[in-house]
């Protein structure tokens, strides 16, 4: 007789074991399917800073013209490097 609720006891506890995970893992796929929204839109074109050569979305870029081209920055103080370097 307690062989059987020992038994009972054991698997209980598995079927629980199995319930519980069951759950997590649905739990951990909807957090892996929730797309977080993009400050850029996707497939935005990047450029590239001539100052620093990091990459920025071309929407967010700040932009000016040297000697008739038109140079991307990521902020206005690399721009104005940029422009003493070359002046020197």
């Amino acid at each position: 007789m307690y062989f059987l609720r020992f038994l009972i006891f054991i698997i209980s506890i598995y079927l629980l074991y199995k319930l519980f995970k069951a759950i997590r893992q649905l739990k951990l796929a909807k957090i892996k399917n929730y797309h977080f929204p993009s400050s850029t839109a996707s497939g935005e074109d990047l450029v590239e800073d001539p100052a620093c050569h990091t990459y920025i979305p071309l929407s967010q870029a700040y932009r000016k013209e040297i000697s008739g081209n038109t140079q991307y920055f990521c902020s206005k103080r690399c721009c104005d490097k940029y422009e003493s370097e070359k002046n020197m």
